[in-house]
This record gives C-alpha cells, structure tokens and sequence, in this order.
C-alpha cells in the first residue's frame, strides 16, 4: 500500500486545521481571559453566610450574581443552578444563566474554527432576547442584556437589541431611584453601545451617538461609588472617551 497520498492527505488535513484557527482565532473566536476581580469584604461576609444553613432562596441568586460580576464562572453557573432548584425557575435566574453563557462562549477554547463558541453565545443571545421582552420593566434582567449584547454588537441583531433596552432603562435612570452600582454599570454599558454606534451609519447619526456617549458618561461619573468590577471596562472606556472628536 502506497502511504504517501496519505501521509499528504494527513499533512493538508493537518495545516488547514491549524490556519483555519489561527485565522479564526485573529477574527474573535480565540479563548479570552476574563480575569478574576477581588471580593470586597461585604461580599466576602454574604458569600460566607451564603454557606451556612440559615441562608435563605434569594442569597443563592445574589451569590451567583457577585460570582458572575467577579468572572468566577463555574461558581456562578453552580450557584445559579442551586438557586433554580431551591426556589425554581425565575426571570432574573434564566437572565443571569444566559449572561453566564454568553462569558463561557468567549472564554471557551474552541479547536473547530470558533463555530461552537458561535452557536453557544447565539443561543446564550437568544435567550437573553427572549426574557427581556418578556419583562421589559425588571431593570437586573435588562441590565444583564444590555451588557451582552452591547459587549458583542456585531452578531446578529445585538446591537439593535442593545439599543431596545436602552430606551427602556435611561428613563428608569434618568429618575435617580437605582441604587448607585447598577446606575454605575447601566451607564457605563450605554457608553459603550452608544461609543460603538458613534463608529456606526451617517454623520448625523454619529454625532448622535457622541453626544449620548458623553452623556452617559458624565451620568457615570457623577456617581460616588463604582464596584470594583466596573474598574477594567471603566478604564477601557475612559480611553476611548478621550480619542472622541472634540465636537461632536
């Protein structure tokens, strides 16, 4: 038997394996390190009553709400599942496994050319899309959603669904009832979907999304407390803020 066909046959199987994902890890489907944020000693305390047997249905959810703001994912998806069997499905809880899902997509190591991180952060979106039309005025779940999809504006119809919830959270914001770290991270997520928009259509429509980019901005700042897991995407965004036309 002759084994050289073979062999040539294994060697291009071989290097179009390895250029596809070279490729497709440059255009986005390369594993990305979300980084693990310290625990401010309040969460610390609430994680450790969380353990104890007096903890009640609703600190499984919030603890799995400080593990997914702290990129502990596996932490987050078992708490989220603890919650779901203590005190059965909710909106917030599926909301919160999607966000779960659309983070595990991004940092998953993918060898078949990023399609199965696609399909999962598609079906992560998906169901995102779906509860927060469900419950268009429960601000957690909406907030969850914005950030997904604001944080992947070019699949799919993220971006225009990125732009749905923020005309139904800004009113909400604009009357100053939110406590200061969801207002926090509300705005910072509008500042990046409008930051986004404003590199997106015609002039008129750019200068547009500049101003609400400065806006959302500056309603940011003018917040005295920012959660440490606002801290990298604050600083990513203060960047961006800076390289903004001066008029716009």
């Amino acid at each position: 038997m002759n084994k050289k066909p073979l062999f040539i046959a294994l060697r291009v199987t071989l290097i179009t394996f390895v250029i596809g994902n070279v490729i497709a890890w440059i255009s986005g489907a390369a594993p990305i390190k979300f980084a693990e944020i310290p625990f401010s000693t309040a969460e610390q305390s609430l994680i450790a009553d969380g353990a104890t047997s007096s903890a009640t249905d609703k600190d499984a959810q919030s603890i799995a709400m400080i593990y997914f703001l702290h990129n502990r994912l596996d932490e987050a998806a078992a708490m989220v599942e603890q919650a779901r069997a203590e005190q059965g499905a909710s909106d917030s809880l599926t909301a919160l496994a999607a966000a779960i899902e659309v983070k595990q997509a991004g940092a998953r190591l993918d060898l078949l050319f990023g399609q199965r991180k696609l399909w999962q952060l598609k079906q992560a979106l998906t169901q995102l899309k779906s509860v927060s039309d469900k419950v268009p005025e429960q601000f957690d779940v909406q907030l969850l959603a914005l950030w997904a999809f604001a944080s992947v504006p070019d699949i799919s119809d993220s971006a225009a669904n990125a732009q749905i919830i923020s005309h139904r959270i800004t009113p909400v914001l604009n009357r100053h009832g939110i406590p200061q770290p969801l207002a926090a991270s509300a705005w910072l997520g509008l500042t990046r979907l409008s930051l986004y928009l404003a590199d997106e259509g015609d002039e008129e429509s750019q200068a547009s999304a500049q101003a609400n980019a400065r806006m959302a901005w500056q309603a940011y700042q003018q917040i005295g407390f920012h959660p440490a897991w606002l801290q990298q995407e604050s600083d990513v965004l203060e960047q961006e803020m800076k390289e903004l036309p001066e008029h716009g």
